[in-house]
C-alpha cells in the first residue's frame, strides 16, 4: 500500500484516478481549492489538503510523508491561468518539492503531440512542462495519452458544442487519426506506474486498442445521441479566423485557433498494443463503448 498525493483530483481524469487509487487500498492526499468538489473522495478514506496546486508551499505541505506525486495538473486553453503559469511551472513545482521532501517517484501526465512548435501552443507548453520536471533531477515518469474518453466532459463537450443549427460541425477534414482510450483505463495505467520502477526516467505514450479518425468518434457520438443532421466540414482557413475572434472576444468560446490545429494532426500512441506491451493487459475498444455510454440519459423527475 503505498502513500500518494494526487494534484488534480477533481479534473477531468483526476475523478477517475482518485477512486483507482482508492480501489486499489493506497493511501489518498489531495491537494484542492474547493474541499466540497473532494467530499466523494474524502468520504471514501482520502485525506483532503486545501491549498493551491501552483503554490509551492501548499504542495510542500501536502507532500509531507508521501511517497508518490502524480500530477495531473494542466490547461487546454491559455486563459483564466496561462499556459506558462500551470503546464509550464506547474511540473517544475511538483519536481523541485518531491525532492525536497523525500518522495520515491513523480508520475506526470501529459499528451500525445507534445513538441517544440510555435503552431501548436498547448503542445508546446506540455513539452516546456515536461523538460522543467527533467531540469529538477527528480526520479519520474511521463505519460503521454491520446484522447480520452468517459461518460462526460472531455471530447463529449466539444462535440456538444458543434451541434449548431441543421449541422453537426467538423473542424478541418475529420480525417487525422486517433488512438482514443477511456477514462477508467487511463487512471489504472496512471495508478500501476507507480508499482513500475522500471518506467522511471522514460516518456511512455499510450492509447487505446483501435486507430479511428476524428469523424469516426463523432459519429460514435451522433449514433448514441441519435442526432441526425448534415455534416458540414468547415475548412481550417475558414474555422481559424472566426475561431481567433471569439477567442478575443468571449472568456469561453466554443473552439479556439490552436484547438483548430490540433484536431488536425495525428494524435497516436507509440503502437496499437501500448497499454498491453507496458501493463499487461488490454483496454477497452472506445467504438463499442462509446455508443452506449454517450446515450443521454433523462434526468430523474424532482
Amino acid at each position: 500500500m503505498a502513500r500518494i498525493l494526487l494534484l488534480g483530483s477533481t479534473g477531468f481524469v483526476g475523478r477517475g484516478v482518485a477512486h483507482k487509487i482508492l480501489d486499489g487500498g493506497h493511501q489518498l492526499r489531495v491537494l484542492v481549492r474547493d474541499p466540497m468538489k473532494a467530499a466523494a473522495f474524502k468520504v471514501r478514506g482520502a485525506q483532503v489538503v486545501v491549498g493551491d496546486a501552483l503554490d509551492p508551499a501548499s504542495v510542500t505541505q501536502a507532500a509531507q510523508g508521501v511517497e508518490h506525486i502524480i500530477s495531473l495538473i494542466a490547461v487546454r486553453r491559455n486563459r483564466p491561468q496561462s499556459y506558462l503559469a500551470v503546464n509550464v511551472d506547474g511540473p517544475r513545482i511538483v519536481g523541485e518539492v518531491a525532492k525536497a521532501v523525500g518522495a520515491r517517484s513523480v508520475v506526470l501526465v501529459s499528451a500525445i503531440g507534445s513538441k517544440l512548435d510555435p503552431h501548436y501552443k498547448y503542445y508546446t507548453s506540455r513539452w516546456m512542462g515536461e523538460q522543467e520536471l527533467a531540469k529538477t533531477g527528480v526520479a519520474g515518469t511521463i505519460l503521454r495519452f491520446s484522447f480520452v474518453l468517459a461518460e462526460e466532459g472531455g471530447i463529449l463537450n466539444d462535440f456538444e458544442r458543434a451541434i449548431v443549427g441543421p449541422f453537426a460541425v467538423i473542424p478541418g477534414s475529420g480525417q487525422a487519426k486517433m488512438q482514443p482510450i477511456l477514462r477508467e483505463d487511463a487512471a489504472r495505467c496512471i495508478v500501476e506506474t507507480i508499482s513500475r520502477p522500471e518506467l522511471l526516467g522514460h516518456i511512455v505514450e499510450l492509447g487505446g486498442p483501435e486507430v479511428v479518425t476524428y469523424e469516426n468518434i463523432f459519429d460514435w457520438f451522433l449514433q448514441a445521441r441519435k442526432i441526425k443532421k448534415a455534416k458540414l466540414k468547415l475548412p481550417v482557413p475558414l474555422l481559424a479566423i472566426p475561431a481567433m475572434a471569439m477567442e478575443a472576444l468571449s472568456a469561453n468560446p466554443p473552439i479556439t485557433a490552436d484547438e483548430v490545429r490540433m484536431i488536425q494532426v495525428d494524435n497516436l500512441a507509440a503502437g496499437i498494443d501500448s497499454v498491453s506491451s507496458q501493463f499487461g493487459w488490454r483496454p477497452t475498444a472506445p467504438s463499442s463503448w462509446a455508443p452506449v455510454n454517450w446515450v443521454k440519459r433523462a434526468r430523474p423527475a424532482r
